[in-house]
């Protein structure tokens, strides 16, 4: 470790004081940092993300810029419906210490998991996502990109239903220098837009770099509505990006009230025109797609105060060690279609790669850059879990019958 002293995030425990702050919890952990609940008695609750590594070695160093640069995005940034900064350090040495961001605790379900235990309406839908718009439109014209637009990186605030944009850990600005020499900026790989994978296919050009804009993240965005609408993701998610490229150009996304008929025929258009497989066709801006949702939901009927998904039965009511797994990302979609396959008649899986008449694709090619996730069970283990459990209730209602 870099760090003095020996000491490194992950060995925090609750209670551990860093600086004026007091650990309260650990709320995640990802690939190059870990975020902790923690209070003081001056600023309430707080939420302190850590870089995982620190600044002595090149690799390491590589982290800890990248974490710099997140606060000085964020430092650009005020506004109602973005995670508000702080301030930052270093612990546990104030020169060669992990740089810590101190932030504003978000207090909610992220927008995944909203979605899922929530049953919100298309009205409700549109109204978050009309927020979301304007608030990526208000960040685009501070010259800020997010740049990894997800439904995990948004979360419900709990005490007024708001959206907020997190985790700026892959966001740019125009006066931030660039980290690395990646041809493409990182980011969730089944997130990127059709055209960033054109750029990363094309022609190798010595020193020449994507040149995200504000359209990448209203793709971005236009694939969460997609799926908090139907629960399905237009594209299969796991593929490598010139097969995912090649699926994106050679098949259209259908509409959303097709796969789910209670979404409004009032929103396919729009969810459409955000998959749109060239910037030029997209919105331009969060404003124009606010002005689209507002349009839409001013001719608004009754139908738009039913719940897109009825609710589950108790037999399949999604448990807390489920909700990891259901959070709107690849594994999560893999699993739903598993899941789907599975109680199909015939359907099969595929033991080596755990998805219903499939192989195992990787998710990347070579010098593909990503974000570094959380380390997750297989999809194999998730479904084996499930299955005990539901063969578990099973016995038990069989003894009980049996005891009568």
């Amino acid at each position: 470790m870099s760090s003095s002293h020996g000491m490194h995030p992950l060995l925090l425990r609750n209670s551990e004081e860093v600086g004026a702050f007091r650990i309260v919890r650990r709320l995640a952990t990802g690939g190059q940092g870990a975020i902790f609940l923690a209070e003081s008695e001056t600023r309430g609750p707080v939420a302190l993300k850590f870089a995982l590594q620190g600044p002595s070695r090149d690799d390491e160093a590589r982290v800890d810029r990248r974490t710099w640069k997140e606060a000085a995005v964020l430092m650009r940034l005020e506004h109602p419906n973005v995670v508000e900064m702080l301030g930052y350090r270093r612990w546990p040495d104030a020169r060669d210490g992990y740089m810590v961001l101190i932030l504003g605790y978000v207090e909610g379900p992220t927008l995944s998991e909203w979605a899922l235990r929530c049953h919100p309406t298309p009205r409700r839908v549109a109204q978050v996502f009309s927020q979301v718009a304007l608030t990526l439109d208000a960040i685009h014209r501070e010259g800020v990109l997010h740049r990894d637009i997800k439904g995990s990186n948004i979360i419900v605030r709990a005490s007024d239903g708001q959206p907020v944009l997190v985790d700026f850990g892959s966001g740019d600005h125009a006066c931030t220098p660039p980290l690395t020499e990646d041809r493409l900026p990182p980011g969730t790989p089944s997130h990127r837009s059709p055209e960033s994978l054109r750029f990363w296919l094309g022609p190798r050009v010595s020193g020449s770099r994507y040149a995200f804009q504000p359209t990448d993240d209203l793709y971005s965005l236009g694939l969460v509505l997609h799926e908090v609408l139907t629960g399905t993701f237009p594209y299969p998610a796991q593929l490598p990006p010139s097969a995912l490229l090649a699926s994106i150009e050679s098949t259209e996304p259908r509409p959303p009230s097709e796969l789910n008929p209670r979404v409004p025929r009032a929103l396919d258009p729009i969810c459409l025109r955000l998959l749109h497989k060239h910037a030029e066709g997209r919105y331009p801006s969060g404003a124009e797609l606010y002005g689209a949702l507002s349009a839409a939901m001013e001719t608004a009927d009754a139908s738009w105060d039913v719940p897109l998904f009825p609710p589950r039965s108790p037999q399949d009511a999604v448990t807390e060690e489920d909700e990891e797994f259901f959070d709107g990302d690849e594994e999560a979609r893999e699993l739903r279609r598993w899941v789907r396959a599975s109680e199909r008649p015939g359907g099969a899986l595929d033991t080596d790669s755990g998805v219903p008449g499939r192989r195992r694709t990787p998710t990347t090619e070579p010098g593909f850059p990503e974000t570094p996730g959380e380390a997750r069970p297989s999809l194999w283990q998730v479904w084996l879990r499930r299955r005990l459990r539901s063969l578990r209730r099973g016995l038990a209602a069989l003894r009980s019958r049996r005891g009568k």
